[in-house]
């Protein structure tokens, strides 16, 4: 059933993307779909490579990031090279991005970066300020799930991790996940579970399988595969977006149970 579901969402997805490009001109949607789901529509090197402005960058600092993933992965070494010249300049003092250099850091938009991009461009203060981000957050007064997830999805390639941290963040998503199996923004949240969050935090969660325990895996691979509609999709708000997370945590959540 959760092969199925996967394949399922992936056909759903593939088929999407040439019309999500025209509909919306967004490289950042329809990359992030090419680089997750692993597929993507003909021509689309060509038209996100000559998506870049002058400067090497796109429309904004999360776009360039899903854009040089895509185009790292295709081996297109022309576009790629200036926009991580870009993307350095965009960097806050303190490392880190939002969305553009007079923005704040973000875990989410770090977090990508340093996924698909921290051979290329990740520093030491990059992880710092990822790390420093999260803790600020674990200490609130309301913790977000998929912040989580995001900084367990680069800690893999940390050079330095925070063991203590990565336990931490663990034990808090594993106390976090809903009776449905699914995660939501935080704990009892009014809207319930939804698949953005759950398929982060399930990403999330995957790049440590020794040391999640696999019913948490299992019960929320159980939520996506009950939830996921007949068009292979997921309801979301961006149903593309909230639908490429989602596969990105179920393909995750494959690899590890069928490992175990």
């Amino acid at each position: 059933m959760t092969g199925a579901a996967l394949a399922l969402a992936r056909t759903a997805l593939s088929r999407n993307l040439r019309g999500i490009e025209v509909r919306t001109h967004s490289f950042e949607r329809v990359c992030r779909i090419a680089v997750l789901v692993g597929a993507h529509a003909e021509g689309l090197a060509e038209r996100a490579g000559a998506g870049a402005r002058p400067d090497g960058g796109w429309a904004d600092v999360p776009e360039t990031i899903w854009c040089l993933a895509f185009l790292k992965l295709v081996g297109r070494p022309d576009a790629v090279i200036p926009g991580l010249h870009w993307l350095s300049g965009q960097r806050l003092e303190r490392g880190g991005w939002g969305q553009s250099a007079r923005d704040v850091a973000r875990i989410p938009i770090t977090a990508i970066a340093l996924n698909f991009l921290a051979a290329e461009i990740g520093t030491q203060a990059d992880w710092r300020c990822v790390e420093g981000l999260w803790k600020e957050d674990l200490a609130s007064a309301v913790q977000l799930t998929y912040k989580g997830g995001f900084y367990l999805l680069c800690q893999a390639r940390n050079p330095q991790p925070s063991i203590e941290l990565v336990h931490c963040t663990l034990k808090y998503l594993e106390a976090s996940q809903h009776d449905d199996g699914g995660f939501g923004p935080w704990k009892h949240h009014p809207i319930g579970s939804d698949p953005w969050s759950t398929g982060i935090c399930l990403a999330g969660l995957c790049c440590h399988p020794n040391l999640v325990p696999r019913h948490i895996i299992e019960r929320a691979v159980g939520w996506m595969c009950r939830t996921q509609l007949p068009s292979g999709l997921w309801p979301c708000h961006f149903i593309d977006e909230g639908s490429a997370y989602a596969y990105w945590g179920l393909r995750e959540a494959i690899r590890v149970l069928e490992a175990r």
